[in-house]
């Protein structure tokens, strides 16, 4: 009998149970266009969907055909059930292994590259006890054998040394902590090879500090050189309220073998230039494959989904989607317009700084140049309560304002973005504050 979900809970089915189920109740639960996320080469689970479901028995291992979205249809695969997430599936419970015979090994389980961090970096860390990440200092990283499963010691903001704690890599968010297998393959999930054999430049110098640093400046120069002789060119436009900025690329043709190097750089340079300028539309020109790619990556559910979400709040209209449009001539992209940003020079006078950062504020005072008040403040940037960040905000600042005889200026920082009328638009540094 096919099995079926019963209210709000999902089904668990034994191995041996789902292996039995008709594919006529995998089509009930599976539809051709349904999202859900795949598993990937690289074993890492990305945004899907379905593109065939066959009930063939040459398809009865891998029964589900999938598109991964921002990627092109070259890379669609067909796939098994265990390697689909989704709400609409059932959950699948490891098989026991049956009489004398040996349980497979299990998987080997990441090792994580310390080598990035130091003491006196800022990261996040899981508290075991109520499963959230809260803001946390590095003491010191072990090398030790007796530390090896939980080699960081860290220091909670706001809490006393008595609550440091030693913890592992699967407990710490920070962009200095990698695996060391994606070291080893160079360059980030999904990369396409010919992305890999082009743009991963080793350089001159290695840096200790990430030996598997690749500057994207040396790519890029890689990439034009070989792509010299091309004569096709993908072409960019990126408007925003007070001006657009242009880009062309020379891109390898359709049918080359490295034409995915040409999408997945074009990519980069597109988000690069994005938060550099800030952009409310996306404007393509060039070759209608590598434009439905790039169209397909800065759409919702894509590669470039952060961006998408986040543009709109950063323009300042956070109820007007981000846009991409694909035109067929070039002369129909919108003219490049710079509008320059004059900047003061005077910094005399007395003067109020203020910084607002993951674990602490930060404040200045100074008097014609000369510091004379400099403190940080620890806060909690988890707490959901405005009043809470303008009250610990104002007490800092009234701090330093004491050392100052008067204040002619105020000035300050945070995660987020100011527009050409010098207003804030947008910050990131309350992740827990209603929108409201």
């Amino acid at each position: 009998k096919r099995s079926r979900n019963r209210g709000d809970h999902p089904l668990i089915l034994h191995p041996s149970v789902f292996a039995t189920l008709e594919f006529g109740a995998m089509a009930d639960m599976l539809e051709v266009g349904m999202k859900l996320h795949a598993m990937y080469t690289d074993g890492e689970y990305y945004p899907a969907e379905v593109v065939e479901v066959s009930d063939s028995d040459k398809r009865k291992k891998a029964p589900v055909k999938v598109h991964f979205v921002g990627y092109e249809t070259s890379d669609d695969k067909w796939m098994s059930m265990d390697k689909l997430k989704s709400k609409k599936l059932p959950k699948v419970e490891a098989a026991e292994p049956k009489g004398k015979a040996k349980a497979k090994a299990k998987a080997k389980p990441k090792e994580y590259d310390y080598s990035g961090l130091e003491k006196g970096m800022k990261c996040n860390v899981l508290s075991e006890a109520e499963g959230k990440f809260f803001p946390a200092e590095i003491v010191t990283v072990s090398t030790g054998k007796g530390k090896a499963s939980a080699p960081v010691k860290i220091h909670w903001v706001g809490y006393t040394n008595a609550s440091d704690e030693w913890v592992g890599g699967d407990r710490i968010k920070s962009k200095n902590l990698k695996f060391k297998e994606q070291e080893a393959k160079g360059g980030p999930p999904g990369m396409p090879p010919a992305a890999r054999r082009l743009l991963l430049v080793k350089p001159k110098f290695e840096p200790p500090l990430d030996k598997g640093f690749r500057p994207v400046v040396l790519g890029k120069r890689a990439y034009l050189e070989a792509a010299r002789d091309c004569t096709e060119k993908l072409e960019w436009a990126l408007t925003r309220a007070d001006g657009c900025a242009r880009y062309s690329l020379p891109v390898f043709d359709e049918k080359h073998k490295d034409v995915k190097a040409s999408s997945y750089l074009a990519g980069v340079l597109i988000q690069e230039m994005i938060w550099q300028r800030s952009a409310s539309e996306l404007v393509l020109c060039g070759p209608k494959r590598i434009c439905e790619v790039i169209k397909r990556a800065y759409s919702k559910g894509g590669a470039y989904e952060f961006e998408v979400m986040s543009m709109p709040n950063v323009c300042g209209h956070p109820d007007k989607a981000f846009v991409v449009t694909i035109v067929e001539k070039s002369e129909d992209l919108p003219a490049s317009k710079d509008t320059p940003q004059v900047c003061g020079k005077d910094a005399s006078g007395c003067r109020l700084a203020f910084d607002l950062g993951k674990s602490d504020i930060k404040t200045v005072a100074v008097k014609d140049n000369e510091v004379l008040y400099s403190k940080e403040t620890e806060w909690d940037v988890t707490n959901p309560d405005p009043q809470y960040h303008y009250d610990a905000i104002m007490d800092a600042m009234k701090l330093a304002k004491a050392a100052l005889p008067r204040v002619d200026a105020i000035g300050g920082s945070a995660t987020g973005t100011i527009s050409a009328d010098n207003e804030a638009t947008w910050c990131d540094i309350f992740p827990n504050v209603p929108p409201d």
